[in-house]
């Protein structure tokens, strides 16, 4: 007879918390895509529910990183990076968006925010559109976006994007974090690779 030289626990599964570095050698080494902001997008415009609920959840609890990054450049312009640094696919560069200084403003019915969330998102959807599939996380709330202004994008013009629920109603769209900032949550996609199998 062998008696456990330890007493018996459970394996207790907890969600776990990275920057966007972090999470992009995490899922690397997985072998799955990181979830972008345009699979936030293509998740509600489809309405896939259990991704919707768990993505929500995040975005209250904490933040939802997102694999897609804002390169700045000197003037208003930026190109936008979706699975950046990712090795089981090709990132999307979306090259030359305008992108005002948004300091957490409601999203406006403009053509300039819209350009900008249609490449945010990767869709050719007009904003109304845009909005009212983000809705579908919280209809109750309405979308903010947070981008850096001119200076601070001048001393850090890489940014991520993440996503949150933020007081008094907000859904806020945060396009101002460092790489290697902020910590939360965030989910792989799995996807037809060499290096992945279904």
């Amino acid at each position: 007879m062998q008696i456990n030289q330890e007493t018996e626990s459970e394996v207790v599964k907890k969600p776990l918390i990275k920057t966007q570095k972090d999470w992009i050698v995490h899922y690397n080494n997985k072998g799955e895509k990181f979830f972008s902001a345009a699979d936030a997008y293509r998740a509600a415009k489809e309405e896939k529910k259990a991704v919707m609920e768990s993505v929500a959840k995040n975005c209250k609890d904490r933040w939802e990183l997102t694999s897609t990054q804002i390169n700045y450049k000197e003037d208003e312009y930026a190109d936008i990076i979706h699975d950046a640094g990712s090795t089981i696919v090709n990132p999307k560069i979306i090259q030359n968006v305008k992108i005002p200084h948004y300091d957490g403003v409601e999203a406006k019915q403009d053509e300039t925010t819209e350009k900008f969330l249609q490449a945010l998102f990767n869709t050719e959807d007009r904003i109304d559109e845009i909005l009212r599939v983000m809705k579908r996380y919280d209809p109750s709330r309405r979308l903010f976006i947070w981008t850096p202004d001119k200076s601070l994008r001048a001393s850090r013009p890489v940014r991520s994007v993440e996503l949150s629920f933020g007081d008094f109603g907000r859904f806020d769209v945060y396009g101002d974090d460092w790489l290697d900032g902020w910590s939360g949550f965030s989910r792989g996609v799995k996807v037809k690779s060499a290096k992945q199998t279904e």
